[in-house]
């Protein structure tokens, strides 16, 4: 009887599908935490902000990510990564449990598809490739690009290897960009974004983004234009960027949209294992509101080891008396409390 279910085990093997065992897991992580001060506030009452706080050029996370080879040229991947307040020991992105990146996705070789929260393509032009401080700290592009859409909920997303080593794209859709999809998405925001990548050798990169937020059975609507390159010197790397968002939920006395132009440059001066950064931001309305903003940057990176990293950063905004609110100096994880000045000095650790 004992042989008779050995010799059925093992047709049953034979049988079965031959599945690969090439798979790996990692848990990671980054802490990032040191001194913040912030000064002139919108409101004149209020008195600078001091403190010691998490998340500041980079957000601290903790995260597992896993790719298994199911076939050759078919892989199968996933992501889930938590924001940490190392300062308070709490949860960001607002308690969410995964609220940084979860999403799981095939990658076919030609393509990879995922599906969850996930940053969207216009997040990565300008983190990934435009802005020397990776849309960190208080210098960083999008406390003056405020069209800027970091994360999408409930996303399809597809990304491509550079073809030729020349043309890539990334592309995104959503029915609702934020929280659960509803009863026939009534009053969801659908989101979709395009962006076409090109590179020429290690030196020159040019990314394109299209993106359009709309609410279901409303006018309004949020939509974008932005482009980016990247010239990399050697000596020092060069960004620059141009946006057109055109902003629905938004009018001007006479019920139009408000429209913005906005302008970026960057440059990182790497000198061994110093880094140099610098940034210049503008923006101002096309509806003759004169409503302008422009941020001026400058910090610098040292790294103690491969793994540990020293930084300091100022940032300052200058605005038009038309201007009230909505340009101040944020970071990568705390708000920037109305104040349109940030100085912050810290340390950042990746395991």
């Amino acid at each position: 009887m004992q042989k008779k279910l050995i010799a059925v085990a093992i047709a049953g093997l034979a049988a079965a599908p031959a599945f690969a065992v090439d798979t790996s897991v990692t848990l990671y992580g980054l802490v990032d935490a040191g001194y913040s001060w912030r000064g002139d506030n919108y409101d004149s009452t209020k008195a600078n902000r001091q403190g010691f706080d998490s998340g500041q050029l980079n957000g601290s996370r903790l995260g597992v990510r896993g790719v298994e080879e199911i076939t050759p040229g078919l892989k199968g991947k996933f992501q889930i990564e938590a924001g940490v307040k190392a300062d308070t020991g709490g949860s960001n992105q607002g308690g969410l449990a995964w609220g940084r990146q979860s999403w799981v996705g095939l990658d076919f070789g030609a393509a990879e598809v995922r599906f969850g929260r996930q940053y969207t393509p216009q997040f990565n032009l300008y983190a990934g490739y435009i802005d020397p401080f990776g849309l960190g700290g208080v210098a960083e592009t999008n406390n003056v690009f405020t069209h800027i859409v970091a994360r999408a909920d409930n996303a399809a997303y597809l990304t491509t290897p550079f073809f030729g080593d020349v043309f890539a794209v990334e592309a995104m859709y959503t029915k609702s960009l934020a929280g659960d999809e509803t009863i026939e998405n009534a009053g969801n925001r659908r989101y979709y974004s395009i962006a076409p990548k090109l590179k020429f050798g290690k030196s020159v990169f040019i990314m394109a983004n299209y993106s359009d937020a709309k609410v279901k059975g409303a006018a309004a609507s949020v939509q974008s234009w932005d482009i980016g390159g990247a010239v990399d010197f050697g000596a020092a790397k060069i960004t620059a960027a141009y946006a057109q968002p055109k902003d629905g939920t938004k009018l001007d006395a006479n019920g139009n949209k408000i429209k913005y132009n906005r302008f970026f440059v960057g440059a990182t001066v790497p000198v061994g294992n110093f880094a140099l950064l610098a940034s210049y931001t503008y923006s101002k309305d096309k509806n003759d509101l004169n409503e302008k903003a422009q941020q001026g940057g400058l910090g610098g990176t040292y790294n103690l080891s491969p793994r540990t990293t020293l930084y300091g950063i100022y940032g300052q905004i200058n605005t038009s008396d038309e201007v009230k609110s909505g340009y101040e100096v944020a970071d990568a994880t705390n708000s920037g409390f109305g104040y349109r000045k940030g100085a912050q000095f810290g340390v950042r650790h990746t395991f």
